[in-house]
């Protein structure tokens, strides 16, 4: 019992701790906080700190996504969406397609070596169209085991984590010898002040609101499935959450819920915490050889696609970067890799295409799922 207790006290503290510590410390900022949560949840697993209990950590990752895809999405602007600069939708609509022919083209080749190989296709395809929350949701609604999870989940992190610190770094100077250098147009949206996250802002009443709306999405998302199937159909619940969380943010007053953002991001913290514990690097040593490679081609076509594309239509450098940030990691990353960039200009057209990648990634995954589970006769 103690265990147990403890265990869901790191998973809902570290969040707080990693965030307290982004406002205060210079090294954690860099990091943010997302990354922390990630590390320590993969630290506690991998160096047997503490004996994770798969039915919490379970528990808290496919309760998290529920939350934090309506609560993130409450506050899109689907017309602030659609007036980002065209090159910047171009450019990530490059990075959805890449990686649907990513996906599908790998999975032809490893339909012997990987079993139910559209499983990890949809959860692939789903995580570069919108981040890492996708690809849970989307395994989620494929129906995946623990293990698909683990080793998809850890194969994604070790080859994400690697691509992170290459955007953190050199990423700008390499792509600038293929792409043209970025300008910054006077029509475009003055972003050298845009805050990601507004905890200043944030209203108790509001935040009780957002909250109670999202429990009642997620229960009739819940009673839908009983009524129709007569039993929990997860396809049916990330897409009937994600749906109505879409139609809510037509609505003014919800639009305007002052935390609902702030409040889905602590979501996205705590599932972090959870999926890093359930990051088991000796298990995909041992047993994850294909999954290493599965992912590891599928991000590689992936950007090769998007960069070509990118260059045919003369797209810049810095939309390009990130926008794959925005289809690989979703909007938590987006304000670190443009402080690499030195360049805020980018923010507000980051956020918004990986607002829309959350919004579409589920929706794609699950298709592209079906997609290749048809083409290969599973």
């Amino acid at each position: 019992m103690a265990h147990s207790v403890l265990l869901i006290l790191i998973i809902i503290l570290v969040p707080v701790v990693a965030t307290w510590s982004a406002d205060r410390v210079k090294f954690v900022s860099f990091l943010s906080p997302i990354v922390l949560c990630f590390a320590a949840g993969i630290i506690i697993r991998n160096f047997n700190l503490l004996t994770v209990d798969e039915r919490i950590t379970g528990f808290f990752r496919d309760l998290s996504i529920l939350y934090a895809l309506p609560l993130l999405l409450f506050s899109s602007n689907v017309k602030e969406w659609l007036s980002q600069s065209k090159q910047t939708l171009l450019a990530f609509l490059f990075a959805v397609i890449g990686g649907s022919v990513a996906v599908s083209l790998v999975s032809y080749f490893f339909a012997s070596h990987i079993d139910d190989v559209w499983i990890p296709a949809g959860m692939m395809a789903g995580i570069h169209s919108g981040g890492t929350p996708n690809l849970f949701a989307v395994g989620l609604a494929l129906g995946a085991q623990d293990e698909v999870f683990t080793l998809t989940n850890s194969a994604q992190i070790l080859w994400g984590a690697i691509h992170l610190l290459f955007l953190l770094s050199v990423a700008q100077r390499l792509y600038g010898l293929i792409l043209r250098s970025f300008t910054k147009h006077n029509a475009d949206h003055d972003n050298d002040h845009v805050s990601y996250l507004r905890h200043d802002l944030m209203n108790t009443k509001d935040i009780f609101i957002s909250l109670a709306l999202t429990t009642l999405i997620v229960v009739l998302g819940v009673l839908v499935s009983y009524i129709f199937f007569g039993a929990l159909k997860a396809t049916l619940i990330v897409v009937f959450v994600t749906t109505i969380a879409i139609m809510c943010s037509f609505n003014n007053k919800i639009r305007s819920l002052k935390g609902s953002f702030e409040i889905g991001d602590y979501c996205l913290l705590m599932f972090g915490v959870a999926v890093g514990m359930m990051s088991d690097f000796r298990s995909l040593l041992e047993e994850g050889g294909p999954y290493i490679l599965f992912v590891a081609l599928i991000f590689i076509i992936t950007i090769i696609i998007q960069l070509i594309l990118c260059k045919l239509f003369k797209i810049d450098r810095d939309t390009f970067i990130i926008t794959t940030t925005a289809a690989i990691y979703g909007p938590v990353f987006i304000p670190q890799v443009a402080q690499a960039l030195k360049n805020r200009s980018v923010i507000l057209g980051g956020i918004a295409a990986s607002l829309i990648g959350l919004a579409t990634g589920n929706y794609i995954g699950i298709a592209m799922g079906y997609v290749v589970k048809f083409l290969l006769g599973l």
